[in-house]
């Protein structure tokens, strides 16, 4: 058998290791069960990497990080000739099956999964079908109600740890992790621990003395797109920049492209191509900067990024340093920098108050599941409860842990059935990991609002650090690199840009159905959208200058890309002024109008705003419109409708018009405003 020094070599052209890794390669090998605490960019994949090479059988990679998959296994091919596949929702189900079909066939090394993917019955028969050598837990704070980012799906594994090590007793199991503090450590550590293996750790230091951190303060997202513009002038070489929700990867993509910036938004809305598409684009230089959730932040793997900018406040001071230490991962000097409006707690608030489920929650669901006469799937229950999607997911992950509940396979359907138990669900759990959220959250405020302590040293001290001494480069120990021009601030456009920028929204795998355009960005409040929403209920001929203005601009760029044949109006029940609008585009555009082309067969029971999730929208609507006789003419057709939510009024009338119409010309939503719809309540966000 070859020593772990000579497959480094050979099969990683390495010469040596990093400081640590040789030993807990060693450890992990020798003791079988190895919890390693590393800082991001430290080489923590080569921990199960190499082994995977030296042990027989397969080794399995838990990892929430799709784009992390991506990465991994284009490396693992093409550099060291290590045969590995993924399994995950980002993929097509043909590419799930083949990867399958290899991995039985005993042509697969490594496999990742997706945590979610335990979750699933027919996903646990197969894995323990195949000989699992080594077991890996990548994010392993995920496990752990203490961690900053505990998730519900990340509790389907200590079962499945269990039922791979009584099939193989002498099972390797490899937990890591850039962010645990010491209680995390601790409960991860006695989750991953049996009588017949002990887990050990190893923790390191979490200094990156080459990350330079600052903090800029603004005062609304205008101040924001300004400080970003002004950094991004000061700094070189390529960038990931965070935002914590999708709508704002696109404002600030936009915002940059138009600054003549090679940018583009990154985020899990995104089809499965143009997600490898955009990565593999901007590993090879092709985007000077990519505007992200952390859908793609967390996994990416390009040593030389020169820069995090945070547009918004992450959750926690853990999540912050693995999301920052994405860069400078070549040891090079790069930069940290947030930008920090007090405005954005109420992001990360929403966030926490959305996973947080209360014991009438869990009565919901069983008093749903136990009413039904027919068995009830995932979609079944979040149609009938309206609950939100993230917390449903909690909550159905306790109610079987609880055994109040257990999953079941009826044919190709997983359903939930209730069990004899009795009494009230065990809440304790959720009331502490709420504790663990806030005051995380009020720790990064802290890091945010304070200009007197180290950041870095802020930032290990929250991590576990024991002897900390002060960066020495951080904007607190010493004056910035970068630099802010206040005055220049008031004087950007990027008010004028957002009250005039067209918002584009997707409507998912419909065929000929092309992206969408609405002309007003609800979630900005900005006051010509609250005049429109107050205003598309009252009989009014006359329609404002400047959103007429907007509407022929959106047009030209719309008549530019499309031969458009018809307008084609939805059924509103309010909008009074849908027929002056549908003539003035008409107009415009020199096309006929279909004014009253698609009508409700069966009127919807409620309208969209006031159901409780996408789920109930999409059922409220589905299979009640349909159309008239009239003829429609050859050529692109436009879908108009005064705003749009969760796109299921626009999909059900794309389907009228593909099925029952059976048009297979192309067709365009276009919505005069676009708004958030609340999950798990009423009205807009």
């Amino acid at each position: 058998m070859q020593s772990i020094e000579q497959i480094l070599k050979a099969q990683f052209h390495l010469d040596t290791f990093r400081p640590g890794q040789r030993e807990a390669i060693s450890t992990l090998l020798e003791q079988g069960r190895l919890l390693c605490i590393q800082p991001t960019g430290y080489g923590k994949s080569l921990l199960y990497q190499l082994p995977a090479v030296l042990l027989d059988g397969i080794t399995i990679v838990v990892s929430p990080l799709l784009a992390l998959m991506r990465d991994q296994i284009q490396q693992l091919g093409n550099r060291f000739n290590i045969p590995a596949g993924s399994i995950n929702s980002d993929q097509e189900d043909h590419e799930n099956m083949d990867i399958i079909k290899a991995a039985r066939a005993k042509k697969l090394k490594i496999l990742f999964i997706a945590p979610e993917k335990l979750d699933r019955l027919e996903s646990i028969d197969f894995l323990l079908s195949l000989p699992i050598s080594l077991l890996v837990i990548d994010e392993a704070h995920c496990i752990s109600t203490w961690g900053h980012d505990f998730r519900p799906s990340y509790r389907q594994i200590l079962p499945f740890i269990h039922a791979v090590e009584s099939k193989y007793p002498d099972l390797k199991l490899l937990a890591l992790t850039a962010t645990a503090n010491q209680k995390t450590e601790d409960d991860i550590k006695e989750q991953l621990s049996s009588k017949q293996h002990e887990v050990v750790v190893q923790r390191q230091g979490m200094s990156r003395p080459n990350i330079h951190l600052s903090v800029f303060k603004a005062i609304n997202i205008f101040e924001k797109l300004g400080c970003l513009e002004q950094c991004l002038k000061q700094l070189q070489g390529t960038g990931l920049i965070y935002c914590a929700t999708r709508d704002n990867t696109e404002i600030v993509a936009d915002y940059l492209q138009r600054q003549g910036y090679q940018a583009s938004a990154y985020h899990a809305g995104f089809s499965p191509d143009k997600k490898r598409v955009l990565q593999q684009e901007f590993l090879d230089n092709r985007y000077q900067v990519i505007a992200a959730t952390n859908a793609l932040g967390m996994g990416i793997d390009k040593q030389d990024l020169r820069y995090i900018i945070h547009f918004d406040i992450p959750s926690s001071i853990t999540a912050y340093y693995q999301e920052v230490g994405r860069c400078g991962r070549d040891g090079q000097t790069a930069q940290g920098i947030l930008l920090f409006d007090e405005a954005d707690k109420k992001i990360q608030q929403y966030f926490i108050d959305s996973a947080q489920p209360s014991q009438n929650d869990f009565q919901q669901v069983i008093e749903a599941i136990k009413g039904s006469t027919v068995s009830m799937g995932l979609e079944m229950i979040k149609r009938t409860t309206g609950l939100h999607p993230t917390r449903l997911t909690v909550i159905l992950a306790e109610l079987i842990e609880q055994k109040f509940m257990v999953k079941r396979l009826e044919g190709q359907k997983q359903i939930y059935a209730l069990l004899p138990k009795k009494g009230e669900v065990d809440l304790s759990r959720y009331e502490q990991q709420w504790i663990v959220r806030q005051t995380e959250l009020q720790e990064m405020l802290h890091y945010a609002t304070q200009a007197q302590a180290c950041y870095m040293s802020l930032l290990r001290e929250a991590l576990g650090d024991i002897s900390i001494e002060n960066c020495g480069v951080c904007s607190v120990c010493k004056l910035t690199d970068i630099v802010i021009d206040k005055k220049a601030l008031e004087k950007n456009d990027a008010q004028v840009w957002l009250d005039s920028r067209f918002v584009t929204f997707d409507l998912g795998k419909l065929a000929g159905v092309e992206g969408g355009i609405a002309l007003l960005d609800g979630k900005l409040r900005t006051p010509r959208f609250i005049q429109f929403m107050k205003s598309r209920t009252q009989m009014n001929n006359a329609i404002d200058e400047d959103l007429l203005t907007l509407l022929k601009d959106a047009l030209d760029v719309l008549k530019a890309r499309f031969e458009f044949a018809a307008v084609i109006s939805l059924p509103s029940r309010t909008w009074v002024n849908r027929q002056t609008i549908a003539i003035l585009i008409a107009g415009h555009l020199n096309i006929p109008v279909f004014d009253d082309y698609l009508y409700w067969k069966n009127s919807p029971e409620s309208r969209q705003g006031e159901l409780l999730n996408n789920d109930q929208r999409k059922f409220n609507v589905d299979k009640k419109m349909t159309h008239g006789k009239k003829k429609l003419p050859a050529g692109t057709l436009l879908l108009l409708d005064d705003y749009v939510g969760s796109g299921a009024t626009f999909k059900e009338a794309a389907r009228v018009l593909r099925k029952e119409v059976g048009t297979k010309e192309k067709i365009i939503p276009f919505a005069i405003a676009n708004v958030r719809w609340k999950l798990g309540k009423r009205g807009m966000i």
